[in-house]
């Protein structure tokens, strides 16, 4: 015959195998949620864990063009590339995924991606991080704020916020704020003075 402890033993030991699995079954549920909802337009469509810079390159241009820009290289030289770790004396910190290059020259569309935050990113963030940096470069954008004038978040993050945006970030997010972002149509938006 078995003891009162050992069936309450045994219902316990039951209680937590059964919540185990439940634990691992959300947790499926949830990974495959993030990769579902990743890409719902077609026109990113090709874009993969594999895809090159350049691939990102080319869909930027053909995203400015349909947003009714030029073709943000032509004429240009264009240098986009992996850099390494950051040197945080430089003035780059741990929420900068990469740098522009030589903005106000005209004649170049220069920035580097650090290769170890993006080989981690998701799509979604891959994006928002080349955005970001390709506007710097190209477009002369600067932040809203710098981290020493910032006093507040802003209630929508433009795309030239945040270089490093979570995990978890909405791609239907991204397609609203890289419309706002070729508008030139985002709070504190500002620019590099180049005279």
């Amino acid at each position: 015959m078995i003891s009162k402890n050992a069936l309450t033993l045994i219902s316990i030991l039951i209680l937590f195998l059964t919540c185990q699995k439940e634990i691992e079954q959300e947790d499926q549920i949830e990974e495959q949620q993030e990769i579902t909802y990743v890409i719902t337009d077609p026109f990113y469509a090709s874009l993969n864990e594999n895809s090159s810079l350049e691939d990102y390159w080319n869909i930027f241009v053909n995203d400015a063009i349909r947003s009714g820009k030029p073709d943000p290289g032509e004429g240009r030289i264009v240098s986009v590339f992996y850099g390494t770790e950051p040197d945080f004396s430089s003035g780059v910190t741990p929420d900068h995924a990469g740098r522009a290059y030589n903005i106000c020259d005209d004649g170049t569309v220069s920035f580097e991606i650090i290769k170890s935050y993006w080989e981690d990113y998701s799509i979604v963030q891959r994006l928002y991080t080349f955005y970001h940096e390709a506007g710097h470069a190209r477009y002369k954008y600067r932040h809203p704020c710098e981290s020493f004038e910032c006093t507040s978040v802003p209630e929508d993050l433009p795309i030239m916020w945040l270089s490093v945006m979570p995990s978890n970030t909405p791609f239907d997010e991204f397609l609203k704020d890289k419309e706002n972002f070729f508008k030139r149509n985002w709070d504190g938006v500002r620019y590099f003075n180049c005279n």
